[in-house]
């Protein structure tokens, strides 16, 4: 009969164990476009977190995920994204958003940065 006992302990414990590994969003999947704030023109080869974007100003990041061991109870942590717009002669812009309880969205989580315009930069001559 104590052999029956340890046995269901040992499978409760394993169970629970498992369950404590869980699989976090670390950024979701962000789409969107790149446009001249000047003359509202798509802006291609613009680099976008580790991509570039596409001749019509088209961009997509994939979604990255992690996974954590945790306890019951736990909630998931908060979510922030920052990713940098950079192109040769444009100002530097990020995209930027937080979401509190965004590390437990499921997988194929999904934000849309819609038409983000950047300015050139203006050269100062004396």
């Amino acid at each position: 009969m104590k052999f029956f006992y340890k046995f269901i302990f040992l499978v409760l414990i394993s169970f629970s164990l498992q369950s404590c590994l869980v699989n976090r969003c670390k950024r979701p999947q962000i789409t969107g476009y790149i446009y001249d704030a000047e003359t509202k023109r798509p802006i291609g080869n613009c680099t976008v977190g580790e991509t570039l974007s596409q001749a019509n100003g088209y961009f997509s990041l994939a979604e990255k995920r992690y996974r954590q061991f945790t306890f019951f109870g736990f909630e998931a942590p908060t979510l922030t994204v920052n990713e940098a717009i950079k192109k040769e002669g444009y100002e530097s812009q990020n995209i930027q958003f937080i979401q509190p309880f965004g590390g437990g969205m499921k997988k194929g989580a999904f934000h849309n940065a819609d038409t983000i315009y950047i300015k050139k930069t203006i050269l100062k001559t004396n």
